[in-house]
């Protein structure tokens, strides 16, 4: 059997530019005791106000298991609260505290900070090409169920 040289695929690559920069984002957030998935919640809330559980899950891709542990690790630390809808009881609303509203502008410079140095050397082009390639490639992996509204 031929050896496979998975150094080379497109795939491998990703993968481990994706690993060090989820490992580079957890611990630059962790000087805030945050975790990756929980800056998601806290930026998109920031951005998008109010969200059910269930919409929060399906709009950052987090299966429902995780979140559970996402949402109860900012409920103790008070960086979000979570009550039953008015609409419907069985559905719960996340909304950010104003603990979490103050993380958000600290999340938006971790992200500025990450994006210089993962696009450190790249010309402008190389950055635009990059990023419309990674867009295409992430609407064809990405599973129809989720909707492919997002950019």
């Amino acid at each position: 059997m031929e050896e496979q040289n998975f150094k080379s695929h497109l795939g491998y690559n990703i993968h481990m530019v994706s690993h060090f920069l989820q490992n580079a984002y957890n611990e630059k957030l962790g000087e805030y005791g945050l975790t990756h998935s929980q800056a998601k919640v806290i930026y998109y809330l920031a951005n998008h106000g109010q969200q059910t559980q269930t919409d929060l899950q399906k709009k950052l891709h987090i299966k429902a298991s995780s979140m559970n542990g996402v949402i109860d690790s900012l409920l103790k630390h008070e960086r979000i609260k979570k009550r039953s809808s008015s609409k419907d009881k069985r559905s719960k609303e996340i909304t950010l505290t104003p603990s979490g509203e103050d993380l958000y502008d600290r999340i938006v410079q971790i992200i500025q900070s990450m994006e210089e140095q993962l696009s450190y050397g790249l010309t402008e082009q190389e950055k635009e090409v990059m990023v419309a390639t990674l867009k295409k490639m992430k609407d064809r992996m990405q599973p129809v169920s989720t909707g492919r509204e997002q950019s």
